[in-house]
């Protein structure tokens, strides 16, 4: 029996002074050992040691680069313009891919009908420890578009989407990711959901949605603006409350992501 051959796909990271978790991020990425991977790191000109940390994978990179750039939107174009993944989606220089995620996307496009996929995830502590699982159930265009509810490390698309709807928005500095997603929802794209934990997002005092404040609620207050939404779903909201007391709060303790556990030592390390 032949076996299936695997999609390429091109991963994103961008990064600025994020040396003390850069390398768990790359690593994470590097260590799904995924046969057609393309991953690049656009890096904005850091001086905190996160050059080092590149230069040491970048036998394995596609391609890398630090230099001053326009800030974390504009060195995503950068990427996504370059890339030749069939799949592509990105993670930030601060979270991580849990293992087998590379895989489990793959899979999830064998579906020619698939456009983009979306799947749950892990919120870890600075140290990289289990606070909770971020899950939801599938979501909709109208969902998309009235709130965040997706885990952006979670989500790949089709590089053909870019095609259809455009880049990102350089002018959004903060909610890019949900202005894209809310974008692909207004031309029909709704990602599928795979009931998978794919990605763990990093808390920390340092991260932009936490440093963003005012601009972020300013910035979806647009985005709510410009994609307005038919309505605010209340049979989803209701699932997902449920959803999350039996897959969250319920099973907060069983592995592998039992709460307290450390991300770090299921990579490896």
């Amino acid at each position: 029996m032949m076996t299936p051959i695997s999609p390429r796909i091109s991963i994103i990271t961008p990064s600025f002074q994020q040396a003390p978790f850069l390398d768990w991020t790359i690593q994470s990425v590097l260590r799904q050992n995924y046969p057609a991977l393309e991953y690049m790191v656009i890096d904005g000109g850091s001086t905190d040691g996160s050059i080092d940390v590149i230069r040491s994978h970048a036998a394995r990179l596609a391609w890398w680069c630090s230099e001053r750039d326009g800030g974390q939107t504009q060195a995503l174009n950068k990427g996504f313009r370059r890339c030749t993944g069939e799949i592509v989606g990105y993670i930030n220089s601060d979270d991580m891919l849990l293992p087998g995620s590379l895989r489990a996307v793959a899979d999830a496009f064998r579906d020619d009908r698939v456009e983009a996929i979306c799947g749950w995830g892990i919120m870890m502590s600075t140290e990289g420890r289990v606070r909770r699982r971020w899950v939801f159930p599938a979501p909709t265009a109208s969902i998309l578009r009235s709130q965040s509810v997706l885990m952006q490390p979670s989500v790949f698309w089709r590089r053909t989407v870019f095609d259809r709807i455009g880049f990102f928005d350089e002018s959004f500095r903060l909610c890019m990711d949900q202005e894209f997603f809310a974008r692909m929802a207004a031309r029909g794209i709704v990602p599928r959901l795979v009931r998978k934990y794919l990605s763990a997002y990093r808390k920390h005092a340092n991260t932009k949605t936490n440093l963003g404040g005012a601009l972020g609620e300013q910035e979806f207050r647009r985005i709510v603006r410009e994609q307005p939404s038919r309505g605010q779903d209340a049979l989803w909201s209701a699932r997902s409350k449920v959803l999350r007391f039996a897959l969250h709060k319920a099973t907060a303790f069983l592995p592998p992501y039992a709460r307290g556990t450390d991300i770090h030592r299921l990579m490896g390390g």
